[in-house]
């Protein structure tokens, strides 16, 4: 059996939260929340990452970066906001931050002359973007809300 992704940890903690009684206490309502919200981020990059165009259509590339470029640029800095926290956490909230905006501007970078060597660099190319984001955008997120998955492991 292969190790659970990261969106599935998340889809059974989901699950478990909701057979819990009800009302769930007010911080169990944050967490669900945020898993809402983790978990759709997740399902629209692996969206993402099947959709990558492979080819050579520049214009099809251009509109497929577009879309991700503008979904990364919106969820960096949307839902900074997490319980009151002490200098030290938020000083660790902003360089969570920073890290992100800085992954951010590295990629449009190196995409702002992107030229495809082959059909499959480009599909290569965003997967790798996709991939560095989302590490740095979790340990983001956890600063603000933390989650535990199933299994205990701090995602």
């Amino acid at each position: 059996m292969s190790k659970p992704t990261l969106l599935e940890k998340y889809q059974l903690t989901y699950a478990d939260l909701t057979k819990r009684e009800s009302p769930l206490p007010l911080e169990a309502v944050r967490t669900f929340q945020e898993l809402l919200y983790r978990t759709e981020v997740l399902q629209v990059c692996q969206m993402f990452t099947v959709t990558a165009p492979v080819g050579n259509d520049l214009g099809a590339m251009l509109k497929h970066y577009q879309m991700v470029d503008g979904y990364f640029e919106s969820i960096k800095s949307e839902r900074r906001i997490g319980p009151a926290a002490s200098e030290e956490v938020q000083s660790r909230r902003d360089t969570a931050h920073q890290n992100l905006c800085r992954i951010v501007a590295d990629y449009r970078k190196r995409f702002g002359s992107f030229k495809p060597g082959d059909p499959e660099q480009y599909k290569n190319e965003i997967g790798n973007v996709i991939s560095t984001f989302l590490p740095a955008w979790i340990q983001m997120r956890n600063t603000l809300i933390h989650i535990s998955t199933k299994e205990g492991a701090a995602t």
